[in-house]
């Protein structure tokens, strides 16, 4: 039986997601070129604006688990527009900020915290929209279009915050993010109005024991599947750019091709995936979970098969052989990372939603700063890098075939308990 979303909920979701995209654009904006300010303007070595980068990036995920938390606790909604003040007044002072390593870094700390409030406070509030109750599953489209927003942003801001620090400086590029962020404040006030007529932050416990349970159980067995998939996965921007440039004469310049389209063509496939999604009758947990093991059965194939290059070019053109795997490898990423984010919120404690989406955005901080043991792994020996990523994503496989089984006999014990 399909819910179908009251006129109320669906214009929360549409305002809800454009304040995220002018927050994805103003940060993007600033990520474009934040590696390259921090060498130009302040004539840092490269190797330290790394690091100072890192850092920022770190301070991002810290923060998101404790203000998960602390939305969970107190006014999520308040906290939320707390982050984007925070973000705008950032920016703005960055433009206007003396050449000073230490004044830059803290101010861009604080920004971090902002953006660390706002990151997994909103994706909760989208999906407390959708309202679920028992073991509905409705939300999922939702998840999807919101990673759509992310790419949207990532598409958009690097060719614009190119163009303005081209022609205006690295002060406009600040100046720029700062009234978006202002844009995505503006928008999320409309949707404080709109909130009040949807489903309130803080919902009643509702669910019996029995479900708690399932859920407890989907809910830490994805979070540990979700560990492996996101270290294999975030391999596509590392490791397989070192295989490109490896074996291919043009390498470089293939590799340049896929991180430009990238986003591009992300967005279609999740287009795709959220109209799939939207007309299916009913989803149902195994569903769910089918749609993470085909984007995991995907990409260890990719993997294995680049394990076995020296062999599969004898076959085929390497060109052809790379070209497949970086499609076959975004198809993954599709299914894998929206559908991931959405099982952790349904199946997390209705009163800590927040804290473990906020775990959820650490994990995939982790997995983004160990991809230097891919590349470690690589440079001892290539095939044995992707036997292993292959490895963590069968093992994956098998985790989520054991989850199935697991589920499917607690849907039925449930439904038993019920009946009698």
């Amino acid at each position: 039986m399909t819910t179908t979303l009251e006129k109320e909920q669906k214009t929360g979701i549409s305002i809800l997601l454009l304040s995220k995209l002018f927050e994805r654009i103003s940060f993007y904006l600033v990520m474009s070129i934040l590696v390259i300010y921090l060498t130009d303007s302040l004539n840092i070595e490269a190797t330290t604006a790394g690091v100072y980068y890192s850092i920022f990036y770190g301070a991002i995920f810290i923060m998101s688990i404790v203000s998960g938390l602390i939305g969970d606790i107190s006014n999520r909604v308040k906290i939320v527009t707390t982050g984007f003040i925070i973000i705008a007044a950032m920016y703005l002072l960055l433009a206007f900020l003396p050449n000073a390593i230490a004044a830059t870094m803290t101010t861009l700390i604080i920004l971090a915290l902002g953006i660390g409030l706002v990151s997994p406070n909103i994706i909760v509030l989208l999906g407390n929209i959708y309202n679920e109750k028992n073991n509905e599953i409705i939300g999922l489209s939702g998840f999807i279009l919101f990673s759509i927003i992310t790419s949207a942003g990532g598409f958009i801001a690097p060719l614009l915050s190119v163009f303005i620090r081209n022609n205006l400086g690295y002060s406009s590029v600040f100046v720029f993010a700062s009234v978006f962020g202002l844009i995505s404040l503006v928008l999320f006030n409309r949707f404080k109005v709109i909130s009040a007529q949807l489903a309130p932050d803080k919902v009643e416990n509702i669910e019996s024991r029995p479900i708690k349970n399932l859920n407890a159980v989907i809910l830490f067995s994805i979070l540990i599947i979700g560990i492996l998939v996101r270290f294999a996965l975030n391999q596509n921007d590392l490791t397989f750019t070192y295989s490109v440039k490896d074996y291919m004469d043009n390498g470089y310049q293939l590799s340049q091709t896929f991180k430009d389209f990238d986003s591009y063509i992300s967005i279609i496939l999740l287009t795709v995936f959220a109209i799939i999604i939207a007309r299916t009758k009913q989803l149902t947990w195994a569903m769910v979970l089918n749609i993470i093991l085909v984007g995991v059965i995907l990409c260890s194939f990719v993997f294995i098969s680049l394990a076995c290059y020296n062999s599969l070019s004898q076959i085929f053109e390497p060109s052809t052989i790379f070209i497949k795997s970086f499609v076959i490898l975004l198809i993954a990423e599709t299914l894998i990372s929206p559908t991931i984010f959405y099982t952790i919120y349904r199946s997390s404690p209705i009163k800590r939603k927040g804290l473990f989406q906020g775990i959820s955005y650490l994990i995939m901080g982790i997995s983004n700063q160990l991809l230097f043991l891919g590349a470690m792994l690589y440079q001892q020996n290539q095939t044995l890098a992707y036997l292993v990523f292959g490895t963590c994503l069968l093992t994956c496989a098998v985790l989520i075939l054991i989850l199935k089984i697991i589920v499917r006999k607690r849907l039925l014990e449930i439904k038993n308990l019920s009946n009698n």
